[in-house]
């Protein structure tokens, strides 16, 4: 950390033409300060109501108007979606024409049905995309990783969907994704869909899907030190039921220093009680 002649902590950086810097350093190379990144992992489904198809024309504006409060309120730097397709609505517009209202940088994959297209939608450059489909994955779930470039530092960026009934599934496909992970040569960030409820009677699988990461260092967003913040519901009574679905991991180094979810669909009169899911959002420091 760097600091001005008051002593005030610098949260910025600026070249002498008084452009942002997103990272500063001394002359020899080394970081001044930590980065700090606001991240979001999102189910649209399908934009709609999770049923698998894309949003009526009839609800067109309504329905963009609403995604816009959310991906345009929340502001993250960075934001991994599942179960997205292409096209936003019957109309033919496009997911890619909201997206590109934030985010200069948008790499988007169909899937081999409507609930397993996937996007990672980034502030910074995307320098390069893989598309990973989990080995004997009949479906096509994927563990898809983006390398993002800020400054002259690298992150690894994972979206995923796990299986949502199949225990045995969930726990072979997480120990992929986790032997994935430890492979990176980069600090990894892995935001999904991870179809694991913090609610018995499914205490042991999710166990079996976060403790390998947790015993390797790694932090977890949802049910880590801010607590199970619920962001899916099988059901129209929301408040009935604890189910926290989504979640964030985020590698030794990383520090996750706040959560939250976005609400905004448990409030707006189209959602009409199908909710389906809400997104999580972690401001992380990268040292």
């Amino acid at each position: 950390m760097i600091y001005d002649v008051n002593g005030n902590a610098l949260t910025d950086a600026y070249d002498v033409n008084g452009n942002a810097l997103a990272q500063a350093y001394d002359i020899n190379g080394n970081p001044l300060m930590d980065l700090t990144l606001k991240v979001m992992t999102y189910n649209v489904g399908q934009w709609y109501i999770g049923n698998g198809s894309v949003v009526p024309s009839a609800k067109d504006a309504q329905y963009y108007a609403l995604q816009n409060a959310i991906i345009g309120g929340q502001d993250a730097d960075i934001v991994t979606m599942q179960e997205y397709t292409k096209q936003f609505s019957g109309t033919g517009r496009t997911a890619k024409s909201l997206l590109e209202q934030y985010y200069p940088y948008v790499h988007e994959e169909s899937g081999t049905s409507n609930y397993f297209g996937r996007a990672i939608a980034s502030k910074y450059p995307i320098a390069s995309y893989t598309a990973n489909v989990y080995a004997d994955d009949a479906n096509g779930r994927y563990y898809d990783m983006a390398v993002i470039q800020i400054g002259s530092r690298q992150i690894d960026v994972i979206v995923t969907h796990l299986h949502p009934s199949d225990q045995s599934e969930k726990i072979r496909t997480a120990k992929i994704l986790f032997d994935y992970a430890q492979t990176l040569p980069n600090p990894y960030i892995i935001g999904g869909d991870f179809n694991s409820t913090l609610k018995d009677p499914f205490s042991t699988v999710n166990a079996a899907i976060y403790d390998q990461f947790l015993n390797a260092g790694d932090t977890i967003a949802n049910d880590g030190a801010f607590g199970i913040l619920p962001t899916a519901c099988n059901s129209d009574n929301w408040a009935a039921e604890s189910f926290a679905i989504d979640n964030i991991i985020c590698a030794e180094g990383i520090t996750i220093d706040a959560v939250w979810t976005d609400q905004t669909k448990l409030t707006d009169s189209i959602q009409e009680g199908k909710i389906d899911h809400i997104p999580l959002i972690a401001e992380v420091t990268i040292s």
